[in-house]
């Protein structure tokens, strides 16, 4: 077998030594085909939902949802403040203008059209409201037909003066629709206060008028809640919801819309300075989110590559050889891409890092090739000859090693998340790949520089005792010191394990400080009322009252909207108590066309006798007291000064044609207003037809079946809250969708994945340590990094408060390759020192070197995603970078130092030189592929071979590539 194996090696060589322009070309081809292929079939899904197993109940549910009910608008929020309501309302209608016929936008909502339910609003009171109502309109019949008999300034004050003195204006108007007042309430001033408020503005522009009628024809005394706009909880925010058309297989399927929204909107904020404007929702997040993740991503792959190249210069100072092993795994990183989209079709938000994983992983080969292949040319051997022995030497450990990360990526596919399994089919094929042509391009490209440029001269080795000896050899001069210091940072360690915190709130990934994150958290500051809310599908009006019910019960459901909702509640019974007012609005009426002329003295005269009982000492002021009542009162003297001054300022004529134009505005309000009113006293029950086509549809599916929406009760973005919410609606409808339910499954499914790939992962690499080592103790050993690393891992955890989130879960599985790999590396080495020399070193400068380059390479690749805005992707750099060194530093420390104490004791492991034929997976990366051990009477240039019988290891080029120093 040792001749067939070297002449293997020989042919293989020679294979690529006759074909090198060959190999390169069906490397390129393949190269193109797969950047062809990927630039024209590669999709990308944002939606969480598609992360999640295909066969996931919820995940068809949702496709049924889908064909039966229309999107409800909202994918995109613009969420507008202003100081003025009138101001907000002119930005969104001037909106919604623009995108009625934008070709990137389905759909936008920014104001129900309730004009077909206006003459019905009174069945919209309750019972008690109507009843209330009768006794206002019998008590202050005669004040409201002298009102409306003559709406002029002159008339309205003189009335607002006359009542002040009895303090019935509160009764009059503000709380004309509200419930009876105590005797010695004092006077309610908020119509005052609005009037003159009106006034003023109409002095500084006349055309902005907002009504003061709220206050006494509402029950609700701020008028955006009667005016259809989609308004806040606290009446603060404005929003316009809209749905943008999908660009689906794009990468960032609404990239193009939400450019579009931004410019209207920012196009249209110079003609509206007083309004703050701001664009956030789901879309947006999405949009954002796989923006940033694709530019930091790139970037990202740009710094790894930087890095390992400098890594590698320094390593081998020189420039051309390792350029070719980069240009190597560049190659096969696109060989990946192009498999990826031919089998998988798409990239996702979680497998859109794999790239710089790869360079930081897949780098490693390369080096272990040319590291050997270096070291047989300064030997003296020829190109075919050097070839064949890196070939027989680090080959098969290329590939142990290449299979052992690939397994860690492949217990991803065991996982029942589906974008947690498309991950480790990514990762661990890419792996493969990387192996693969490390193999075979790289030595062509090798083959082709060597015939320019050959290596001149035979280089003699250095001494092995001065190999043995290092920059390392401080690290376990002392190991009993190290490894109580190593024992007591991981009692430190485990003390911090319970400050490590698990923050599952999805916000909370997205970049720092963007517009649509901002916006998202005003608007859950801001409203009552979340964003995000479950979806509950009913078959008939029965099942819809019956749930809503239910749902209203739970403490976790703030508000639940049905039709039910918005169709009134005991209709029959509101009829009669409707009827029962057209007596008493039968009789008023205004005058059509007849608007008497504004008096600028009258009025001056009217304000000055209202300014004087607004004084402090006045009687009002002194039998009623109060700190709400002396601030209405100084608002309305500051009013007053405030009129006075403009009109000054303005001129009378000016003046005139200003409060001329708001009188009149005043008067046609409220004879809509009084209108109105009389058309309520006719109204018929409100039915499904009666209710605006956007409410139909909000509703009401394609084939009759009724949606219900629950909102939470808390900020469920927070996972705590979100259990809570999703547990209970499914207790009412377990077949509940909506975003919660996503949110929820992606989070739970994702945390539950990476648990399960962890413990897959652990159980596969023990198994493979043990098949390599045939023996409980050096696999132990083995473990020893991985198992140091990871308890000094979550002490950094703790001690810089990084918490745990659903996207550096990743680390789980991942830290496990680099962990492994330097535990084999130094295990392996330390056994063959122990058979060579009476007092081997537990850590030879070349295997610490090897070890050191292959984490720092690993911590490059990762430790690029901390470039990023995006707090998941940065988080997942940050944690693997604090697992992968602290890995480093247990390896070059706890384990060398227990391997020096069990050493010096003089104990022999049952696993004797004749005893571990075994093959190394790392071989390669710490001594050169399949070692040879001490069997001197082979010479130090025996080729390798294994004799199963006899249990035999002979080897090729005993030392490692890293033996040298002229690396």
């Amino acid at each position: 077998m040792r001749g067939s194996t070297h002449t293997m090696s020989h042919r293989f060589a020679g294979f690529i030594l006759r074909h090198p322009v060959g190999i390169m070309l069906a490397a390129a081809l393949g190269l193109v085909l797969s950047l062809l292929v990927t630039a024209t079939h590669l999709t990308f899904q944002t939606n969480r939902l598609d992360l999640i197993a295909a066969g996931n109940h919820y995940r068809q549910l949702g496709d049924a949802y889908e064909r039966e009910f229309a999107d409800l608008p909202g994918d995109v929020i613009v969420v507008i403040r202003s100081d003025r309501p009138e101001a907000a309302k002119a930005f969104a209608t001037a909106l919604a203008q623009r995108w009625a016929t934008d070709p990137h936008i389905d759909q936008v909502v920014y104001r129900l059209n309730v004009d077909a339910l206006k003459q019905k609003a009174l069945l919209y009171l309750s019972p008690e409201d109507l009843i209330a109502l009768r006794q206002k309109l019998q008590d202050h019949q005669a004040l409201l037909e002298e009102l409306t008999a003559s709406p002029t300034l002159q008339n309205l004050l003189a009335l607002i003066n006359r009542e002040m003195s009895t303090a019935l204006v509160g009764h009059v108007f503000t709380g004309f629709l509200q419930e009876d007042q105590q005797a010695n309430d004092p006077p309610d001033l908020s119509l005052l206060i609005a009037l003159l408020q009106q006034m003023n503005h109409a002095l500084e522009d006349p055309h902005a008028y907002q009504s003061p009628w709220a206050r006494v024809f509402a029950t609700d005394v701020d008028s955006r809640a009667q005016d259809g706009f989609l308004w806040s909880d606290d009446k603060q925010l404005l929003f316009v919801l809209v749905q943008p058309k999908r660009a689906e297989g794009q990468f960032n399927r609404f990239e193009k819309a939400v450019q579009q929204i931004r410019a209207d909107v920012r196009e249209l904020r110079q003609a509206h300075p007083d309004v703050e404007v701001g664009i956030t929702g789901k879309s947006v997040l999405d949009a954002d989110e796989m923006a940033v993740a694709a530019r930091d991503t790139g970037f990202a792959t740009v710094v790894s590559v930087v890095g390992v190249t400098l890594l590698y210069f320094g390593l081998f100072k020189g420039v051309v050889r390792p350029l070719l092993a980069l240009a190597a795994l560049l190659i096969a990183i696109c060989w990946a891409l192009g498999f990826t989209t031919l089998t998988i079709g798409h990239l996702n938000i979680m497998t859109i890092v794999f790239m710089p994983m790869l360079l930081g992983l897949g780098i490693d080969y390369g080096s272990y090739f040319i590291s050997r292949y270096l070291e047989e040319r300064r030997a003296g051997r020829g190109l075919q000859e050097a070839m064949a022995q890196t070939f027989l030497a680090t080959g098969p450990g290329i590939m142990a090693t290449a299979l052992t990360t690939a397994l860690t990526f492949g217990t991803l596919l065991l996982t029942k998340f589906k974008g947690i399994a498309e991950l480790g089919f990514i990762g661990g094929s890419g792996i493969l790949l990387a192996a693969l042509a490390t193999l075979t391009v790289l030595p062509a490209l090798l083959t082709l520089y060597e015939r320019r440029r050959p290596i001149s001269g035979t280089m003699q080795r250095r001494g092995h005792e001065q190999n043995r000896r290092g920059y390392l050899e401080p690290l376990y001069r002392y190991p009993r010191t190290i490894l109580a210091a190593s024992v007591l940072l991981g009692g430190l360690a485990l003390l911090a394990l319970g400050t490590v915190g698990v923050d599952l709130n999805l916000l909370h990934l997205q970049a720092r400080g963007t517009e649509a994150v901002t916006w998202m958290e005003r608007i859950v500051a801001s409203t009552q009322r979340s964003v995000l809310y479950g979806e509950i599908v009913a078959d008939s009006l029965e099942e819809v009252k019956r749930q809503e019910a239910a749902l209203r019960a739970l403490p976790s459901v703030a508000q639940v909207e049905s039709i039910t909702s918005v169709i009134p509640a005991d209709q029959p019974r509101k009829v009669r108590l409707i009827k029962e007012l057209q007596p008493l609005l039968a009789d008023i009426s205004l005058p059509e066309n007849a608007s008497e002329a504004v008096d600028l003295e009258a009025l001056r005269t009217i304000l000055g006798r209202i300014q004087f009982k607004m004084a402090e000492d006045g009687e009002a002021a002194e039998d009623l007291a109060n700190g709400t009542l002396r601030e209405a009162m100084y608002d309305v003297r500051r009013l007053i000064d405030q009129f006075h001054e403009t009109t000054e300022r303005l001129g009378q004529t000016a003046a005139l044609q200003a409060l001329g134009r708001f009188q009149a505005d005043l008067g046609r309000d409220l004879a809509e207003k009084v209108s109105l009113l009389q058309a309520n006293l006719r109204a018929e029950p409100v039915t499904i037809q009666d209710l605006p086509p956007e409410i139909q549809a909000r509703y009401i599916g394609k084939t009759g079946r009724y949606r219900l929406l629950a909102y939470p009760a808390e900020d469920i973005w927070a996972f705590q809250p979100l259990a809570r919410f999703v547990n209970d609606i499914r207790s009412v409808a377990p077949d509940t969708l909506g975003a919660p339910i996503g949110n929820f499954e992606y989070t739970r499914g994702i945390k539950e994945a990476y648990q399960e790939a962890g413990v897959y992962a652990f159980l596969g690499i023990v198994v493979l340590i043990l098949l390599t080592f045939r023996a409980v103790r050096p696999t132990l050993l083995a473990l020893v990094p991985l198992a140091v690393g990871s308890c000094w891992t979550l002490g950094f955890m703790g001690l810089f408060q990084v918490p745990f989130n659903v996207a550096n879960l990743i680390v789980l599985p991942l830290i496990m390759a680099p962990a492994v790999e330097s535990g084999i590396m130094i295990v392996y080495r330390q056994r063959e020192e122990r058979d060579r020399r009476q007092r081997p070193l537990p850590l030879p400068q070349s295997t610490g070197r090897a070890v050191v380059f292959s984490t720092l390479s690993t911590i490059i690749g990762f430790g690029s995603l901390m470039i990023s805005q995006h707090r998941g992707i940065f988080s997942i750099g940050l944690l693997l970078t604090l697992g992968v060194a602290s890995v480093l530093l247990a390896s070059l420390t706890t384990l060398p130092s227990l391997l020096s104490i069990l050493s010096s004791t003089g104990r022999k492991t049952a696993d004797r030189p004749s005893e571990i034929g075994e093959l190394s997976p790392v071989g390669s990366t710490a001594t050169g592929g399949l070692r040879r051990q001490a069997w001197p009477a082979l010479g130090d240039r025996s080729p390798l071979v294994w004799r199963p019988r006899s249990r035999e290891l002979v080897g090729v080029g005993a030392r490692s590539a890293m033996d040298t120093d002229e690396d």
